[in-house]
């Protein structure tokens, strides 16, 4: 599926860019030792989509850097936002983003093909409430809001993942970090470590839920 024509903007922002210092000396007024920092500036493209889903419907994203954002919205739809993001405007057509319908939901892909510097992909996705997530994210951030039904996979190999799930949620929680921290704000029944949370939140009969970090966070709190 072809995505839409993009929407071009240009903005100033800190997110993963290079400071340059300028020192200005001014004559009439002498001159200053104190410097001025001037974050060099990200540019971003930025395309919709929507798909029309069936119940308990399927979402695999895979993400090779950005943030991955999955929010409940209406029944029967998929919608995605795609954020292009590049430090140098002809690096915005090198980042490729791919969406394939499934038989019952959706998968997206990105990729960097160039290996290009500084550039990444925001997803912010809205999917009905019994979808079945499977959210993969090389660096950057992975959140989820919504019910924990079936097989439901998260990873990042650096950075967060947040889950904010139902308060009265049931299910097995199988969570790891390599460096980093765990925190759950539910009972667990089972093993609570550091790095390793292997356990029954309620009774666990409504699904299973894996979230794998390299190095950085997992929280999986009420909603």
């Amino acid at each position: 599926m072809r995505e839409p024509d993009s929407r071009f903007r240009a903005g100033w922002t800190g997110r993963a860019a290079r400071s340059a210092t300028l020192f200005l000396c001014v004559a009439a007024l002498g001159c200053s030792d104190e410097s001025v920092t001037v974050t060099n500036p990200r540019y971003s493209a930025q395309s919709d989509s929507s798909f029309t889903v069936a119940d308990s419907s399927a979402l695999e994203i895979s993400n090779f850097a950005g943030r991955v954002i999955v929010t409940p919205g209406s029944p029967g739809e998929v919608h995605v936002t795609v954020t292009r993001w590049a430090e140098r405007t002809v690096d915005l057509a090198g980042i490729e983003v791919e969406m394939v319908e499934l038989a019952n939901g959706v998968r997206i892909t990105t990729d960097n093909p160039s290996h290009l510097n500084g550039v990444s992909v925001d997803l912010e996705v809205t999917v009905p409430a019994d979808t079945r997530p499977v959210l993969q994210n090389g660096a950057g951030e992975v959140s989820y809001t919504g019910r924990a039904e079936g097989t439901c996979v998260f990873g990042t190999a650096a950075g967060s993942i947040t889950l904010r799930l139902p308060a009265n949620v049931d299910v097995e929680v199988h969570l790891s970090v390599g460096a980093g921290t765990i925190r759950v704000d539910f009972p667990v029944v089972g093993t609570v470590e550091a790095h390793l949370v292997d356990g029954v939140i309620g009774t666990g009969a409504d699904g299973r839920i894996t979230a794998q970090v390299g190095a950085g966070s997992i929280v999986v709190t009420p909603q």
